[in-house]
Order: C-alpha cells, then structure tokens, then sequence
C-alpha cells in the first residue's frame, strides 16, 4: 500500500515536472519573440528618424534604397486603412468607456447601506464616473492630435505616434473584450 502511493506521487511530481519544463519553454519562446519584436521596433524608430532627417533636408524617402513603395494599385491583405483602424479604436475606447460610466452605479463599497438607491453617500460610483470622464478627455486629446496633425511642429512624428501609443493604451484594459484586436496592442 505504502508503496503504490510513492508510485502515485512520483508520477504526479514528474507530471508536474514536465509541465513546469514546457511552460518554461514557452516563456522562454515567448521572451524571445518580444526581443525580435523590440529590436525590429528599435530598428523602425531608427529608419524613422531618419526619414525625418531627409525630410527636414529636403530629400525624399523613397531616394532610400531600403525603402519599399507600394504602387497606388497594390494593397496590402488582410488589412484595413491606417484610417479605418483608428476609427475602429477610437470607437471601441469610447464604447468601452460609454459601458464603465454608465455602469458607474453598480460599484459600491461593502458597507454601503443604501446600494443602489439614489441617496447613496458612497464615494466609489463617483470615483469610477470621474475616472472615466478623465479618460474620456485622454482619448478625445488624442484622437485630435491624429486627426489634425501640425506637421510643422518641431515634434510632429513623435507627437503623432505618442497620441496613438496613448490611445492604445487607453483600450488595453479592455482587451479581454469580444471586439478587441490584436494590432491595437501597445
């Protein structure tokens, strides 16, 4: 008897063993791949910054040889317009926004004696409306920038790109939701 528990255990530690190693594997797979993705990030900032440079000299991006032009005919696959997808986003951070502050009233502290009534002295649906409404602010500051860029600005690209980065930002929390996508991811 004692000894077919030992057996039992045994196998169950190296059950577990193995799947601790296969999960390592994967984080290990996982780091690799946001290392890629970080050095090819690193590498289109710098390509970036250097189209600015050209730009600022005079000189055309497409002068590069390492830069590939799309003819007006050709689309890419599988994608919508740059457009199309800060539309999308924009929409998705204000109905998600729209959902947290109308539900505002759901939240309420342990202790609160008249949940739900109207009379309620409980800070927390407050709080949550006066958060959403700040963000609301954030993604409406945001979506102007993008919209009207002021390419004349000494920090015209990257105050452009950290709008969008902000707006990505502002739909991450919600990314567990149905109409998520992936490339809204920061």
């Amino acid at each position: 008897m004692h000894q077919s528990t030992d057996l039992h255990h045994t196998a169950n530690t190296f059950d577990r063993c193995a799947q601790l190693c296969r999960s390592a594997r994967e984080a290990a797979d996982r780091a690799l791949r946001m290392r890629a993705e970080a050095a090819e990030a690193r590498l289109r900032a710098v390509r970036m910054r250097r189209t600015v440079e050209r730009m600022k000299a005079g000189r055309r991006s497409d002068d590069d040889p390492g830069c590939r032009r799309f003819p007006a005919t050709e689309t890419r696959r599988d994608t919508t317009s740059r457009a199309a997808q800060l539309a999308l986003l924009t929409a998705f951070v204000h109905a998600r926004l729209d959902e947290e502050g109308s539900t505002a009233d759901l939240f309420h502290e342990t202790d609160c004696p008249d949940t739900g009534a109207s009379g309620c002295r409980c800070p927390v649906p407050e709080r949550v409306r006066h958060d959403v409404t700040v963000r609301q602010g954030l993604a409406r500051d945001c979506e102007e920038a993008l919209h009207d860029p002021d390419h004349d600005a000494y920090d015209w690209p990257h105050s452009e790109l950290a709008a969008l980065l902000r707006l990505k930002v502002l739909a991450l929390p919600y990314e567990l939701h149905r109409q998520w996508r992936e490339e809204w991811r920061p």
